[in-house]
């Protein structure tokens, strides 16, 4: 029994590995990958035909340019169907073949020798073209020594093949020639964090196989992978699917004693500002703590410096000593000074602390609250908090904050409902841990088996 299921795992893997995956076209592309094959197969050996003078069996010499059309039409993107990949690879390949059937006698030897060979040349030209395989093995099989051969019947009917499919597929909307290197600079792609043709060659360089797609292609692809990716994740998720709803708020009417301690025992550094009925009234935060500090600092600092600022001094000529007040009252004669008395003879009282100068601060506060022009001391949380000018909605989209949170310079949002209820907060703790859960998670290295 232990050993039944990793057998069973086995085949089911087998069978799975065995497969065939869907092609992805629909029949219409296969219609007109259908047509091209045989309006260029039919053409070139009409044409063949014609140069030859009737002697068909020459076109035939090139057979493996049935291979070379499917290519051509089915994958007319590819770097394997591209110009010159089908020329030079074929001719290389050929001419390889030629050289291996006239220096070696052994028809398996040559084969063995002459195959390897052209898949190398053609690696190092660049220009891979598997059905070019073929022609290196039907040179050495035919035993063909003739090296007229490459240009006629081989090459012209590459070359015939290559002007039909340009044709054909420009005409059925597919760009042939395909451009294999990009001009254009990745530098705006990689500024913005989109796939860049320099990440699919860091990608492709684990991989270290040849592929059948181009490098543009496979960088356009990625993109539009990423792009359903990302809105497979995030274009269904709704605010109330990531918002925080454990939430604490600061009351309109708090003192601002406690919204220290509200702070302090908060993870974030902003709180909504609700009013009885948890209606969502602004927000307020260290920012705002902050300036309520740098307001007392000030009004502080100022209240020192009028305390410490000197008294202004009489002359001496024009104070009455204290002897002399005390010498008018014992002989009663304290009545007779005038109480109206010029600028220069009128003496000046020397300013004594009491009681009532104590109380002289609490009385211009007073007046203070009393006189509108002047502003009211902020003693409530109602009266440093922001209004909220930003909300969501439970069932609003994720991906229409996004840009508000991560360019907006705001903390969080938060999320209300049509009373204007608050239900919940999202801040960039829960958008970060939303797009994590969309990216895609880096794979291991590649196994030796591919998968």
């Amino acid at each position: 029994m232990p050993d039944r299921q990793p057998r069973t795992s086995t085949w089911k893997q087998l069978l799975i590995d065995l497969s065939p995956a869907s092609p992805g076209i629909t029949l219409l592309e296969c219609g007109r990958i259908m047509l091209g094959i045989g309006l260029s197969i039919g053409l070139t050996a009409l044409i063949s035909q014609w140069v030859a003078h009737e002697q068909l069996e020459l076109f035939w010499q090139g057979a493996s340019i049935s291979a070379t059309a499917f290519l051509l039409f089915a994958l007319p993107s590819s770097p394997l169907a591209q110009p010159w990949a089908i020329l030079v690879g074929n001719l290389s390949a050929g001419a390889i073949g030629m050289a291996c059937a006239y220096l070696l006698s052994n028809t398996v030897l040559a084969v063995s020798i002459a195959v390897p060979l052209s898949v190398l040349a053609m690696m190092q030209l660049r220009a891979v073209h598997p059905p070019a395989t073929a022609v290196a093995l039907y040179m050495v099989l035919k035993h063909v020594q003739a090296p007229e051969v490459l240009l006629f019947p081989l090459g012209f009917n590459l070359l015939v093949l290559v002007l039909v499919g340009t044709v054909y597929n420009r005409l059925t909307g597919r760009r042939y020639p395909y451009r294999q290197i990009s001009s254009a600079s990745s530098g705006a792609e990689e500024d913005r964090g989109e796939v860049s043709p320099s990440d699919v060659d860091k990608a492709l360089a684990r991989y270290n196989e040849v592929l059948a797609i181009s490098r543009d292609d496979l960088t356009s692809l990625l993109k539009v992978a990423s792009g359903a990716a990302y809105q497979r994740h995030l274009g269904d998720l709704r605010c109330a699917d990531v918002m925080t709803t454990q939430v604490q708020s600061a009351p309109a009417n708090a003192p601002l004693d406690d919204l220290r301690v509200l702070l302090g025992s908060n993870k974030h550094r902003e709180l909504p500002v609700v009013d009885e009925d948890n209606r969502l009234l602004g927000a307020v935060g260290l920012n705002q703590w902050f300036d309520v500090l740098n307001a007392i600092a000030a009004k502080n600092a100022a209240a020192a410096q009028a305390d410490a600022a000197p008294l202004p001094d009489a002359a001496p000529d024009k104070v009455e000593p204290a002897w002399g007040q005390r010498l008018w009252r014992l002989v009663g004669l304290a009545r007779f000074k005038k109480p109206n008395a010029s600028a220069d003879t009128q003496t000046m009282p020397v300013p004594v602390a009491t009681d009532a100068a104590e109380s002289a601060p609490a009385e211009h506060a007073e007046a203070s609250a009393a006189n509108p022009l002047q502003p009211a001391q902020p003693r409530l949380v109602r009266d440093v908090m922001v209004p909220s000018l930003v909300i969501a909605r439970p069932q609003q989209a994720l991906m229409e904050i996004i840009p508000i949170l991560s360019q907006g310079g705001r903390y969080l949002i938060p999320v209300v409902d049509e009373k204007q209820c608050l239900q919940g907060i999202i801040t960039q703790t829960d958008l970060l841990r939303a797009l994590d859960r969309a990216l895609p998670t880096p794979g291991a290295a590649p196994s030796s088996n591919g998968t």
